[in-house]
């Protein structure tokens, strides 16, 4: 696998971003990403080779990665989801046509981390996982944790995944009546994961069942957390334009403008849409 495809450090964008040929379509693909206020960065992202031979072929997958920060070896742990996944995408006798086959991609990686970095079946390393991948005029993703996948489509901006933190299983709770609203958004454990990689049985994967169609113009958002919980969500719509690259480096420099004193560390990329 070609290692230009993979990033994780402080500001440098993907060497292969740019456009990519997809017969009856392009693809617009722009990245951006920060350490923050952290000490070291723990996020990792990918595109799959953007050559058209392999793009004509096999369409093109975008992957980004969070290390859990309250877990140890975040930074190789997420490292090692994005490269062992597009290693297994980009090679000659893979198969990918959707999301179901995104999933069993990442479930046997997933056992590959747990083998290298559980201690007795418990969680000590842990990564979320977000990814998009285009082929035949189709949008289809998966996601497991809380970094995000977004559309926007005719001005609008809409979250396509579900959060897999304790807060959406109290608001679950709370709508069968089991439990307070204000009681959910005090939980001191509210943002704790209820499902990453790293975990020897994933408990909940986020994906579409059936192929979106795409349309003209659709912009795709994939970001970790510390790019959603520093904007509103009118700041991120006025940032995203069709120019993919310029898009994520606006959303990182607002994001840093900022200057949040615990800001996490930040990675979005994005991926216009436009037919042939």
């Amino acid at each position: 696998m070609n290692k230009k495809n993979i990033k994780s450090d402080n500001t440098s964008p993907c060497e292969n971003a740019g456009m990519c040929n997809l017969g009856n379509a392009t693809v617009c693909l722009g990245n951006a990403q920060h350490q923050g206020k952290r000490d070291y960065q723990e996020d990792s992202f990918g595109f799959s080779d953007t050559s058209s031979d392999i793009t004509l072929k096999k369409g093109i997958l975008a992957v980004v990665a969070d290390g859990m920060g309250g877990l140890t070896n975040g930074k190789q742990v997420s490292s090692q989801v994005v490269s062992s996944l597009l290693e297994w995408f980009n090679s000659e006798n893979s198969i990918c046509n959707n999301s179901l086959d995104i999933k069993n991609a990442v479930t046997h990686i997933n056992a590959d981390i747990c083998r290298t970095f559980c201690v007795n079946g418990r969680v000590t390393s842990g990564s979320t996982i977000v990814t998009a991948f285009i082929k035949n005029g189709t949008l289809s993703w998966l996601c497991v944790g809380d970094s995000r996948i977004y559309l926007k489509r005719g001005g609008r901006l809409y979250q396509l995944n579900e959060d897999h933190d304790l807060l959406n299983n109290l608001l679950d709770l709370y709508i069968n009546g089991e439990y307070s609203l204000g009681e959910a958004f005090s939980d001191p454990q509210r943002e704790g994961l209820v499902s990453c990689i790293g975990k020897a049985r994933i408990d909940f994967y986020d994906f579409n069942k059936k192929t979106f169609p795409l349309c003209d113009n659709d912009i795709i958002i994939l970001c970790s957390d510390g790019v959603y919980n520093s904007l509103t969500s009118e700041e991120f719509n006025e940032l995203i334009t069709p120019d993919a690259m310029k898009t994520a480096s606006d959303i990182r420099d607002t994001v840093l403008t900022k200057n949040f004193i615990n800001q996490d560390n930040l990675t979005v990329l994005a991926m216009t849409y436009k037919k042939a």
